[in-house]
């Protein structure tokens, strides 16, 4: 079963894509970068991400941008052989490696990866998994430590309320938080 939030005022009108965008450069969509890096989010196709318009009395008709499949998380920073490795696999997102380099200027994240073999059979979908790469590459460190210092006002709690609501034993939410927390850490000393 999937459970789907659906508003009577908002109305899907579309996707929006990840190298045009109206926030490209800002320091929120590096943050959104640096997101999905956290979270190993590796299916970063532009199909992936809507754009809804919203209707509300006080402030009219606008436009809500956001990434609405994240099931390619929390696993492996690409994609895999299995896909039990590759999506909500605990013993693979604490194993996997967050930060690339760090260099003085910016940040190179380790996700997404290059492709797994399988793909150099597909060449189209090795080029398409390539081309998605610079997403989470070449961000400011500037803006890799602020959405860290966001994220570092989280308490463990709510870290840990995150992932129980999403269905994980008592065991994994442990062990998905401890990571969450540690790359937090990690994007707030750069």
């Amino acid at each position: 079963m999937r459970m789907e939030r659906h508003l009577k005022d908002e109305k899907k009108t579309g996707n929006w894509h990840w190298r045009r965008n109206p926030f490209t450069g800002t320091r929120q969509f590096n943050g959104l970068r640096v997101m999905m890096a956290l979270m190993n989010s590796w299916d970063l196709k532009d199909e992936n991400n809507a754009v809804y318009e919203r209707t509300s009395e006080a402030d009219g008709p606008h436009k809500i941008y956001l990434v609405s499949d994240l099931g390619a998380s929390f696993g492996t920073t690409g994609y895999s052989w299995t896909q039990a490795m590759a999506k909500g696999n605990l013993k693979s997102y604490s194993h996997s490696r967050f930060i690339g380099k760090v260099h003085p200027e910016f940040v190179d994240f380790n996700v997404p990866t290059r492709p797994a073999l399988i793909y150099f059979f597909h060449l189209p979908g090795l080029i398409r998994r390539l081309r998605m790469r610079w997403i989470g590459r070449h961000i400011p460190r500037e803006d890799a430590r602020w959405i860290g210092d966001l994220l570092s006002r989280l308490s463990p709690e709510q870290i840990q309320d995150a992932f129980r609501s999403a269905g994980y034993s008592p065991q994994e939410v442990d062990g998905f938080s401890k990571v969450v927390q540690e790359r937090i850490a990690e994007l707030t000393r750069l």
